[in-house]
């Protein structure tokens, strides 16, 4: 199902006894699986969680086999990145079905392609369920954070909170911990906070390093700061600009039409007036015939970064970028 669909469910106080969570957005995973264990009340010696390789399947087994003669639960919670056996998956779910006090939930952070085949095991269950997630759109992105600093008591300005996602290259979970640490500051936060707390002190914002690529400026140091220091992988590179010339060029197309641009009617979002200012100017400086090559020359490294064994993906990927440069 998806995750309207499972977040009626929840509204309608069922909990099915066994629950798999996989699919593109690890904070939805993890905030799905918080909101079904406060459904169930669940206490700390009710819960075996088991994390990555810590799963064990006679552990896992034996703690859902167990019957309680005091009204206790068993709930199972397994995080992974790796796929269960389908016949274990099976076995668990079978107990939970059968023993009214099991409860299993199941946490992938992998493949979705490597998950599909084992929504079948808690789709042939009625009392079973599996939601997949997909990465939110932008409102909606902006909604689960506002809603997130709301409830950790954060008051956070609406434009510093769209440049804490952009910045964050749009991971959710990056900035749901961000929020945290900056609930130390005791005050509204603003776009200079994050200017000044997240990203400046020593790691690359991935807008300004997109900006320095588009500008044809010199790229290595940020490339290696980005990839190095910060960790980033270079296929959320590939994709951060993207999402970035994809930009440029709707603002491109809606002045050409419009004579001027209007951030929300091109994006469904505002931006703050001086980045929507930049995008504007740097979108009209690329001709169409251009947008055509750097999308071409993005998409072609894109494939090779996902297909091509044996390939060094960090040099591959600054080799291709400075090639990208020479069409502009």
């Amino acid at each position: 199902m998806y995750k309207r669909e499972f977040e009626g469910v929840l509204k309608a106080n069922k909990a099915p006894k066994s629950t798999l969570f996989y699919g593109a957005c690890a904070y939805q995973n993890n905030a799905l699986a918080h909101q079904l264990l406060t459904l169930l009340q669940a206490a700390s010696e009710e819960k075996v969680m088991m994390y990555f390789d810590e799963y064990n399947f006679t552990s896992a087994k034996n703690f859902l086999s167990q019957s309680s003669l005091f009204g206790d639960r068993n709930i199972l919670i397994v995080k992974t990145d790796k796929t269960i056996p389908s016949k274990e998956v099976e076995t668990l779910v079978s107990l939970c079905a059968k023993n009214d006090s099991s409860y299993f939930i199941y946490q992938y952070f992998g493949e979705d392609k490597k998950a599909t085949p084992l929504t079948k095991i808690f789709e042939k269950q009625n009392d079973g369920a599996f939601v997949r997630l997909f990465k939110a759109d932008f409102n909606e992105a902006m909604q689960l954070l506002q809603n997130h600093a709301n409830a950790v008591g954060l008051s956070i300005d609406r434009y510093a909170l769209q440049h804490l996602y952009m910045i964050h290259s749009e991971d959710l979970s990056l900035c749901v911990n961000e929020c945290e640490k900056l609930l130390v500051l005791g005050r509204e936060i603003g776009i200079n906070d994050i200017n000044t707390l997240v990203y400046g002190l020593g790691s690359v914002s991935m807008d300004h390093f997109i900006t320095k690529l588009l500008e044809k400026k010199d790229i290595k140091e940020e490339f290696e700061r980005l990839v190095e220091g910060d960790g980033v992988e270079e296929i959320r590179i590939i994709n951060a600009i993207q999402a970035h010339v994809s930009q440029l060029f709707l603002f491109h197309a809606y002045i050409k039409l419009h004579g001027a641009f209007d951030a929300k009617a091109i994006l469904g979002y505002p931006l703050p007036p001086q980045l929507a200012a930049q995008r504007s100017q740097h979108s009209i400086k690329i001709d169409l015939a251009t947008y055509q090559k750097l999308c071409a020359q993005l998409i072609d490294a894109e494939y090779r970064l996902k297909k091509v064994g044996n390939l060094e993906k960090s040099s591959y990927l600054l080799s291709s970028l400075i090639k990208l440069q020479s069409y502009l």
